[in-house]
């Protein structure tokens, strides 16, 4: 229908090529096997492989069922925008339930992928079909035969369910973000061996269903992985842009790139993981003077159980200057701004969390200065820089000390440490990281992380900085290599 060929397979790899296809060794094929890319005349090789995987399942050669798991970037929605007309051509009658995690997802990319590719077909058969917003159906019978797009929520888990048809395909585009209660509904026919189903997702999450298809329940999909480096279609600048973001070694990298699960540690029972280990922190047992730009986080308290804390850092340490144990909002801010001057910290390097006892710390802060002091009183759960990797600002931040103490980052304080250590975190089911709540740890941990809170603060406003080597840390702070603080872990 849009004249497009495969990406041909370089002649000596053919027999090779075919051999694993026909094993269903997907991920021993590679893009050298293959000649260059054409756009505008070819499909490519990671697409084709998709549509070999479907005819396979048609043909009761391997499983109905096809988990592919990708990086960005691959083309996987115009795969599912091809098999779904492809689908309803094809078969009389047939019915395509379409759902992803977001409106977003399902109209905006997948239908609007399905309109691009009616388009190009030619006249009379484009003339067969009626695209409307949730819909396309064939117009000959269209209550019997048509696909069908619903967006993936727990509230209403009825998106893959109500289909009647002897031929039936279930899309569901970014699996890994669909709710359990969606595949639970549909279970019957997902394993109908008559349904044919297609998941694609980037693999964001170490749990849930689209997770069991490549791991605990495999043997009942064919398995398919694909990377955005391996594709003609990815740009190079996209590559590079992730690299130098997050890291080759980073899970965000493993997601949005190598299209692989995130390397994240054992879950609890509510699928939370650790944010760091102790073996992650460089403690010190030598007070080493601050230098260059000193930043200080105030985690405000009331007169429960919590506490006050007051924590500065610069590029190499963080140190608790105070805790206090009841606080208003007139004392905090006396304090902020005597340790403020010890310092000499500018009042935009000073962060307060400005929710429950900490809304009227600033304005008293600015009252009680001399020069009308103003710092920032900021609200966790607002929006991230990074909105399409954290769900708000304090898990931002969170991962952002992570980072900094990975990197070398030192700590000086134990109690700061076993916060830090007890700090969890875990995927939303749209794959963003969120950390625990408050009064959760504060139920796990028998007290509040008012430390650790405070510390996270202090990277509200900062991307991941640059570490200067160990050699050049102990020459700045003159330090002799023989009896240098790293040593004391």
């Amino acid at each position: 229908m849009w004249k497009l060929t495969p990406q041909p397979v370089i002649e000596e790899y053919k027999e090779f090529v075919e051999l694993q296809i026909v094993e269903g060794d997907f991920d021993n094929i590679k893009k050298e096997h293959f000649h260059s890319f054409e756009k505008g005349k070819h499909i490519t090789w990671q697409q084709w492989l998709i549509l070999r995987a479907v005819e396979k399942g048609l043909h009761r050669d391997a499983q109905k069922r096809i988990s592919v798991r990708s990086g960005h970037g691959i083309g996987k929605s115009t795969v599912l925008a091809w098999l779904i007309i492809w689908f309803l051509f094809c078969y009389k009658d047939a019915q395509v339930p379409c759902t992803a995690p977001t409106s977003e997802q399902i109209h905006d990319v997948l239908w609007k992928e399905i309109s691009v590719w009616l388009e190009k077909m030619p006249v009379p058969i484009k003339a067969k079909f009626d695209y409307t917003v949730g819909y396309l159906r064939i117009k000959d019978r269209p209550r019997s035969w048509f696909a069908r797009a619903r967006t993936a929520r727990k509230e209403n888990p009825e998106a893959l369910a109500g289909v009647h048809s002897e031929f039936v395909m279930m899309c569901i585009d970014e699996g890994s973000g669909v709710p359990n209660e969606i595949f639970k509904v549909a279970e019957g026919a997902l394993t109908n061996e008559d349904v044919l189903v297609v998941m694609i997702s980037n693999p964001t999450r170490t749990e849930g269903y689209f997770y069991d298809t490549q791991h605990i329940d495999n043997v009942a999909w064919q398995n398919l992985g694909f990377n955005s480096e391996d594709s003609p279609i990815v740009s190079k600048e996209y590559i590079k842009r992730m690299e130098e973001k997050y890291g080759r070694d980073s899970d965000e990298f493993k997601i949005r790139v190598s299209g692989e699960f995130p390397q994240e540690g054992i879950m609890d029972e509510q699928g939370y993981v650790p944010l760091i280990n102790k073996n992650q922190i460089i403690k010190v047992s030598v007070d080493i003077p601050f230098t260059g730009r000193v930043k200080m986080g105030v985690d405000p308290s009331g007169e429960g159980d919590d506490q006050t804390a007051w924590i500065q850092r610069d590029n190499f340490i963080a140190k608790i200057m105070a805790t206090e144990k009841t606080s208003n909002p007139k004392g905090i801010a006396h304090k902020t701004i005597t340790l403020k001057e010890l310092n000499k910290i500018d009042g935009e390097d000073i962060i307060c969390d400005n929710f429950g006892e900490g809304a009227n710390v600033p304005l008293e802060i600015m009252s009680a200065s001399n020069d009308n002091l103003h710092i920032k009183g900021v609200n966790w759960g607002e929006k991230a820089d990074d909105e399409e990797v954290y769900a708000n600002k304090r898990a931002e931040c969170y991962f952002r000390a992570r980072e900094w103490l990975i990197k070398g980052g030192m700590l000086l304080d134990d109690i700061l440490i076993d916060e830090m250590t007890k700090i969890k975190y875990r995927r939303t089911i749209s794959g963003k990281l969120i950390i625990m709540e408050k009064k959760n740890m504060r139920q796990e941990m028998g007290k509040s992380p008012d430390r650790a809170d405070a510390f996270a603060l202090t990277f509200y406003d900062e991307e991941y900085p640059e570490f200067k080597t160990q050699t050049e840390r102990n020459e700045e702070y003159k330090i002799n290599t023989i009896t240098n603080p790293f040593s004391a872990i």
